[in-house]
């Protein structure tokens, strides 16, 4: 049962009492979930990008529906049937597989995060379906959620800052024209205030007799490279409605698939305005914060205050957390929806002759542009104000880590000022494909010509960075830093977000802590490095860095009713195969007792090549009921698969090796704060950073 946060006190009264006395605002009802409501079976998703996707495979996984996300894309619908998904977020292949695909009777996958706590899908049914079919999906849905693209407007007025709401219309008359039952339709997208008022008229308009449809705003607040720990584990749902009888049984509904798997506290109701600018409000106020950051760097730098220590330092006052206080090049990328949504608050305040509210929001997008032709400027300067025929090594074109978005990216206004300096550039990116780098570039106006004369795209931070001139951390991939992350400790209100990268399919048997202080369930030893063997090989080759010891374990599938198969390679495992869906296998050292628990997944597009991965065993203090062979879909062996690690464990870059390779003297422009520059100075390289003092050349 949805439990709903009171902003009033409780009040007794009848429902409609309710619904009139708390008018403007909406009734916050202690109980919602226990108003007589229609129950919600069946949910169509318009729209099956980044919101869409990601926030029906959860509600899917989580909640007794089943979902149906349809797209007029024919070609990124297919993708979402493959194994190589549209987008790549930590955790969700392997949800969308569960659920899209099914388990079977007696398998169960288990994910855990980094401080050992399980999240385990059972034995399910498919539940998640794609689409091309939209009316059929609408037709059967009782809930419909808007997910499609608003994106910023390129024409007539409000060009430049006030949403397109083009895509929102379509869908809307596309629902009006389809459905012949009374439908749930929720406002998904983010979009300006009142915009579903509009949507309201526009199905009222164009509906069947007798159908009546009852509009909600719930907007996403998700973050990329940590959605699916957003949308598994909530901060708040807000879910915004009329307050009227029919509009409160609809939130009710909404609640009721929510409440399935979200606390009951974190489920917040309002009006429908309050439900829709609420999402503008906490992108504007993010996006406050990284522009404040950054322009406290500018003051860094030109005074010797170090903007990692002044950050940090702020961020230890609990009035202001340590979130969204590194300063960088500037938000872009999925953060691109705070530049877009701080233009639509621009775009609203001076509808409503607020032209000095409107000044004040705008001067966090022209810091945003300010940081970033800064930190170009400053790296013009060091190379004696003279890029020409210069080779600059941009490393990292993702707007930021563990994603491959690059929407305003940062990186695509540096590269673009590189080329009108005429240098030469060479790019890398670990999950970026090369056509989409191309892309971005081609649509910010780059000169054709010198696009195809001065930018490389390379597969490797090696040969970018060969007989390079300078090094610009774009990207704060881990792969790229050699230092540490600064934390703060861990309380209940700041525990780290999940990550499911790390998944076995086995859950190991609960066992006495032997002494560690790492949870329980796992006891994670040292991250191991490994060789990859030869393509046709069905072995793992690892060694351990404690003590050198080079161990080959068999990679193939056990069959129904067999025994773990004994391994003809020396030094070999015995083992036990997961089936076609699982992403765990099981080893097991002849020698030593422990259970190995590796963790691995199919490779896909744009995911790390074994060749950049580290492998992390997970050890538990027996074998004997994890040791049993499972069923397999498929007789088929292994033949491609990748390790499955969290990419803070990916290969870090040998800074030697890059300096051996670039021409003298050596500049690295550190971007993003995540490289130790006195261990780079003892290489020989001039270090220059956001936020930090400029280095002195002496003669």
């Amino acid at each position: 049962m949805a439990q709903y946060i009171e902003a009033r006190p409780r009040y007794s009264g009848t429902l409609e009492e309710k619904s009139t006395t708390a008018a403007p605002g909406m009734a916050k009802i202690t109980n919602m979930i226990d108003i007589p409501h229609r129950k919600v079976k069946k949910i169509a998703c318009l729209g099956s990008g980044f919101v869409g996707g990601p926030t029906s495979a959860v509600i899917a996984f989580k909640a007794n529906v089943e979902v149906t996300v349809v797209d007029i894309n024919h070609d990124r619908i297919s993708a979402w049937q493959s194994d190589v998904l549209p987008i790549y977020e930590p955790g969700l292949f392997e949800i969308v597989q569960a659920v899209r695909d099914g388990i079977s009777n007696g398998e169960h996958h288990t994910t855990y995060d980094a401080y050992g706590r399980p999240t385990t899908i059972y034995p399910v049914r498919p539940k998640l379906f794609f689409s091309t079919d939209v009316d059929q999906a609408i037709a059967n849905a009782d809930l419909i959620f808007v997910c499609v693209n608003t994106p910023t407007k390129t024409h007539g007025i409000g060009q430049g800052s006030a949403a397109d709401l083009d895509f929102v219309e379509s869908a809307t008359r596309t629902i009006a024209r389809v459905a012949t039952q009374d439908k749930i339709v929720v406002e998904k997208s983010t979009v300006p205030c009142r915009t579903a008022q509009s949507i309201r008229e526009i199905l009222a308009a164009n509906a069947h007799p007798g159908v009546h449809f009852d509009v909600l705003s719930n907007p996403e607040f998700l973050a990329e490279g940590t959605a699916i720990q957003n949308l598994l584990h909530p901060d708040r749902i807000i879910i915004g409605s009329l307050p009227t009888p029919a509009g409160l049984r609809a939130a009710a509904s909404l609640a009721g698939v929510y409440e399935q798997w979200v606390p009951r506290g974190s489920i917040i109701t309002m009006n429908l305005w309050s439900s829709e600018l609420s999402k503008l409000a906490a992108n504007a106020l993010l996006a406050q914060r990284i522009s404040s950051v950054n322009a406290l760097s500018a003051i860094c730098e030109a005074t010797g205050a170090d903007v990692d220590e002044v950050s940090y330092a702020c961020g230890l006052d609990s009035r202001i957390g340590p979130h969204m206080l590194k300063a960088g090049p500037g938000f872009g990328g999925r953060s691109s929806c705070f530049q877009k949504d701080i233009f639509n608050i621009v775009y609203l305040s001076e509808s409503l002759h607020l032209y000095e509210i409107a000044d004040y929001w705008r001067a966090v997008i022209n810091m945003n542009e300010h940081q970033k032709d800064r930190f170009t400027k400053r790296i013009i300067s060091c190379l004696y104000n003279n890029l020409a025929g210069k080779k600059l090594a941009v490393l990292g074109f993702a707007f930021k880590k563990d994603t491959s978005d690059t929407r305003e990216s940062p990186a695509i206004t540096l590269v673009s000022n590189f080329i009108a300096e005429r240098a030469r550039v060479a790019i890398y990116d670990p999950r970026v494909p090369e056509y989409q780098i191309w892309h971005e570039l081609a649509d910010n106006g780059c000169n054709p010509h010198l696009l195809k004369r001065n930018v490389s795209v390379y597969q490797s931070a090696y040969a970018a960075c060969e007989g390079a001139d300078a090094v610009v951390i774009a990207t704060e991939w881990d792969e790229f830093r050699n230092k540490p992350v600064i934390t703060t400790p861990i309380t209940k209100e700041n525990q780290p977000f999940f990550n499911s990268c790390n998944v076995s399919r086995y859950s190991p048997p609960k066992v006495a802590d032997q002494g560690s202080s790492s949870p329980p369930r796992f006891r994670q030893e040292t991250a191991t490095s490994f060789h990859v063997p030869p393509r046709r090989s069905a072995g793992v080759v690892i060694k351990d860095p404690n003590n050198g010891e080079i161990k080959t374990f068999a990679v193939q599938r056990s069959f129904p009713g067999s025994s773990p198969l004994q391994s003809p390679v020396a030094n070999s495992a015995n083992f036990v195969s997961p089936p076609r869906q699982s992403h765990g296998l099981m080893l097991r050292d002849p020698n030593v007792s422990p259970v190995e628990a590796i963790s691995f997944r199919r490779a896909t597009a744009g995911s790390l090549p074994l060749s950049q991965a580290n492998l992390t065993l997970h050890r538990s203090a027996t074998a004997k009921s994890v040791l049993q062979p499972v069923s397999s879909s498929i007789d088929e062996p292994v033949r491609a698969v990748e390790i499955t690690t969290k990419p803070s464990q990916a290969r870090k870059l040998d800074w030697a090796r890059i300096a051996s390779k670039m021409r003298k003297p050596m500049f690295v422009f550190d971007g993003r704060n995540i490289l130790d520059h006195g261990e780079l100075e003892a290489l020989g390289f001039r270090v220059e950073a956001i936020g930090k003092k400029r280095t002195v050349v002496m003669d």
